[in-house]
């Protein structure tokens, strides 16, 4: 698959809108713990909004631990399930931009187009 600049900018742009629903929708759900929880979200918006890859890359561990959260949240609280999983699909598909992104950008590098 070629990679070319427009594909890093979509990945760029869907990330920063997933990044931006989990960070209004954790304090919505949660409350004061779910303000807190959104915490952690808050330190790569800098490198996120600077489309720095290594950003990208470190992000993407940390949304692992949400997305194993969420899950969790959903098999414990069948009250809560429908908000769960869909905060854990907005998480996975946060990751799955992130990774994107980062492959693609290599790409870009390696071909001289950025």
């Amino acid at each position: 698959m070629p990679a070319s600049p427009l594909l890093s900018a979509r990945l760029r742009i869907a990330v920063l809108a997933a990044h931006g629903l989990l960070l209004l929708a954790l304090p919505a759900a949660g409350g004061w713990l779910g303000a807190l929880l959104a915490l952690p979200l808050l330190a790569p918006l800098r490198g996120l909004w600077l489309g720095r890859p290594y950003t990208y890359a470190w992000c993407s561990m940390l949304l692992v631990f949400y997305v194993g959260a969420f899950l969790m949240e959903a098999s414990a609280n069948p009250a809560r399930r429908p908000l769960a999983l869909g905060l854990a699909v907005i998480a996975a598909v946060e990751f799955c931009a992130l990774m994107l992104f980062v492959r693609a950008r290599a790409v870009e590098q390696k071909r001289g187009q950025i």
